[in-house]
């Protein structure tokens, strides 16, 4: 089983953060310096938008077979954050090793996530920078969404119910875990929180991925609640999930065993951003944006 709760060692190379754990790997595969792995031309497309792109690929390390996911961010322009890195060395400006650092971050508050293996990043101009991270293939967990899609015979019946509850209740758990260690996932959703059931065990484990987008303000922290389960709530299929079900996340995201007055007039308000989340999301997909593989 993979550990995905344990903190990272990394080392800094030229142009690399590098997993410790990986650093021989990466030298047996000649994938040790930015170049070699931007231009890496083996894989999957898992998806690809403007900004970014996704490739699913396995490598041959000495006898293993290595299973990774590789993610390119295409000419980004950094603007304010390019003229803090030319005054601060060590600023990261990329989203590449942004989401490498943010990785490290909640793995060290004790947060599930996957395994970083390298970041990279380098400038293209004085406000454009490409970079990039590889992770670890997070199998056997796999995402909400995709569990969702393949077993929702999983959480029907009696005995679906009494799965369905824990589940809500360990979600709910895990975002309240992350915003009371300082961190809100902006793209917390079924797509990027993984699960694994156990053997015969009824209760999941959970992790999340794709930490790009990561807010830690203090001033915006009261709105973490409405914005997270909002995302959550979209990413729910009705046919699975009922209102009492989407109740019930509020309920065990506030520790209590009903809602008050102000705890209702809060899931008012993750109703409404859940109704802004659907209107966005249908324009965007209607705009083709966003593709995804293998058949693109």
């Amino acid at each position: 089983m993979k550990d995905l709760f344990s903190p990272i060692k990394s080392i800094s190379t030229r142009d690399l953060i590098v997993n410790k754990n990986y650093e021989k790997v990466l030298q047996l595969l000649g994938l040790n310096y930015f170049d070699a792995i931007w231009q890496y031309p083996h894989g999957e497309l898992v998806k690809e938008t403007v900004l970014h792109s996704v490739v699913r690929t396995e490598m041959l390390a000495g006898q293993n077979k290595k299973l990774f996911y590789l993610k390119r961010h295409n000419d980004e322009y950094t603007a304010l954050r390019a003229m803090a890195g030319w005054c601060f060395p060590g600023f990261i400006s990329a989203q590449g090793p942004l989401e490498y650092n943010n990785i490290l971050r909640f793995r060290e508050k004790g947060l599930a996530t996957v395994i970083p293996v390298a970041a990279g990043q380098r400038r293209r101009g004085l406000f454009h920078v490409e970079s990039f991270l590889i992770t670890v293939d997070f199998s056997p967990y796999i995402s909400l969404e995709t569990f969702l899609k393949v077993n929702p015979q999983f959480f029907m019946g009696k005995e679906g119910r009494c799965r369905k509850k824990k589940l809500i209740e360990k979600v709910a758990s895990l975002a309240r875990q992350m915003h009371e260690n300082g961190f809100n996932h902006q793209d917390f959703n079924a797509t990027h929180i993984l699960l694994y059931y156990e053997g015969a065990s009824d209760m999941p484990k959970l992790a999340l991925f794709d930490l790009q987008r990561v807010e830690t303000g203090f001033f915006s922290k009261f709105r973490w609640g409405i914005k997270s389960l909002a995302r959550l709530n979209y990413s729910l299929p009705d046919e699975v999930f009922t209102l009492q079900d989407r109740i019930s996340l509020l309920t065990f995201y506030k520790g209590k065993s009903r809602l008050n007055i102000l705890d209702r007039c809060q899931w008012y308000w993750i109703s409404k951003k859940t109704k802004r989340i659907r209107r966005h999301t249908e324009k965007k997909r209607a705009s083709g944006k966003v593709r995804y593989g293998p058949n693109l």
